[in-house]
C-alpha cells in the first residue's frame, strides 16, 4: 500500500473515529458510493449504524476531523503562498417544504429547494478545499465569508489574494476585507454605476466607487476601486469586465479572476463522485459532502506524484485496497 493510500484511510478512519464509528466495512463503502456515485443505503448494510451516530454529532465535530485533513494535505504538498476562491455548491433536496436547513432556489429538476454550501478553496498553485459550511436559508453570507477568511488564515500558508463571484458582491464584505487589508477581485455585475463607467473606459480605467450601505440599523460608507476592462481576446461585440478590487489596475485581472473557475472544475469533479443518501437529514448530507471533498483533497495530493490518475481511477484503486484488506 502506498504511502497517500495509507493516509487517505486513515483520514476517513479519523474521521469515523470522532464519531465512534471505526469500521472498515463503513469507509468502503463510502469509497464505493462515491465511485459509483451510488447511494450508501443501496451498497453497505451498514448505513443505519452510521446515521445512528451522526445524528448525534454536530457540524463542529465534522469540521475538526476536516481540518485535520486539511493541513496534512497543505503540508504534503508543500504549499507557501496561494490564491483563494470562495464559491456554493448546493444538493437538491426532496423533502418537507420549509425545512431550515436548506435554502429556496431556482426551480430545478422538480425542486426548489436544495442544501447549500459555502465552499473555501485553493485555486493556485494547486487546487484543494480547504473547508465547507452550511449556507441556510436566513443566513448572513457575509458572516459565513469571514468565517471562512479567518479560518484560511490560521492554515499555514500566505494568501496572495481572495476571488468571487458577483454573488459576493456586497458591501459589508467589501469593508471587511478591506480594514484587514486582505486584496480581492470581486466580479461585479453591470448593473447602472458600471454601465456609468463603461461609457467612461476605452480600454482599461479605474475609478473610486463610493456607496452608503446600513447593516444592522447602522449607516456605512463603504469604498473600493472598481477596474473595467475591455476584454480585447475572448468576447466580441465589446464586452467589458467589471470587478470591485485592491489590486493595481492591470489587464492581468482578468487572467487572475478565470481561476476562479478551477473551482467550478472541482465541483464539476466533486460532481462526478459525490456520495448518495436517501436521507433528509442536515448532518448526515453534510457528512457525506465532506467526506467526498476528503477523497477529492486526497486525490489532489495523489496527483503530484501520480498526474496521469483521474479521479475515479485514484477510488478505483483505494476501493479495491479496503476490499482486499476486509476479506
Amino acid at each position: 500500500m502506498s504511502s497517500i493510500e495509507k493516509w487517505t484511510k486513515e483520514v476517513l478512519k479519523s474521521v469515523s473515529n470522532s464519531l465512534r464509528v471505526a469500521t472498515d466495512k463503513i469507509i468502503a463503502a463510502l469509497i464505493e458510493a462515491a465511485r459509483t456515485i451510488s447511494y450508501v443505503e443501496t451498497v453497505s448494510n451498514k448505513a443505519d449504524t452510521l446515521h445512528r451516530y451522526l445524528k448525534t454529532t454536530n457540524e463542529l465535530q465534522l469540521k475538526k476531523g476536516f481540518e485535520c485533513n486539511t493541513r496534512k494535505a497543505i503540508g504534503r504538498m508543500g504549499i507557501g503562498r496561494v490564491v483563494l476562491a470562495l464559491d456554493t455548491t448546493k444538493e437538491l433536496y426532496y423533502g418537507e417544504n420549509g425545512k431550515l436547513d436548506v435554502r429556496q432556489i431556482k426551480n430545478e429538476n422538480g425542486t426548489d429547494e436544495a442544501f447549500t454550501y459555502l465552499v473555501i478553496s485553493i485555486v493556485e498553485p494547486r487546487p484543494l478545499p480547504l473547508m465547507a459550511i452550511f449556507y441556510k436559508q436566513g443566513d448572513d453570507l457575509t458572516a459565513l465569508a469571514k468565517e471562512l477568511i479567518a479560518y484560511a488564515r490560521s492554515l499555514p500558508f500566505v494568501i496572495n489574494f481572495i476571488l468571487f463571484d458577483r454573488g459576493f458582491y456586497i458591501w459589508d464584505l467589501i469593508s471587511y476585507l478591506s480594514t484587514t487589508n486582505m486584496k480581492y477581485i470581486i466580479f461585479v455585475p453591470q448593473n447602472k454605476a458600471m454601465k456609468k463607467y463603461i461609457l467612461q473606459t476605452d480600454k482599461i480605467a479605474s475609478y473610486e466607487h463610493i456607496r452608503k450601505y446600513n447593516k444592522y440599523k447602522t449607516n456605512f460608507v463603504g469604498r473600493t476601486k472598481i477596474v473595467v476592462i475591455k476584454d480585447l481576446i475572448a468576447h466580441k461585440n465589446n464586452y467589458y469586465w467589471c470587478f470591485a478590487t485592491n489590486l493595481r489596475q492591470s489587464f492581468y485581472l482578468i487572467y487572475k479572476y478565470k481561476q476562479r473557475w478551477q473551482i467550478e472544475t472541482d465541483f464539476r469533479v466533486h460532481d462526478e463522485a459525490r456520495i448518495k443518501t436517501k436521507s433528509n437529514y442536515a448532518i448526515i448530507r453534510y457528512f457525506y459532502f465532506m467526506a467526498s471533498l476528503v477523497l477529492l483533497a486526497n486525490w489532489e495530493v495523489n496527483r503530484m506524484k501520480h498526474p496521469c490518475v483521474s479521479f475515479k481511477k485514484y477510488l478505483k484503486n483505494i476501493e479495491q485496497i479496503f476490499s482486499h484488506e476486509i476479506t
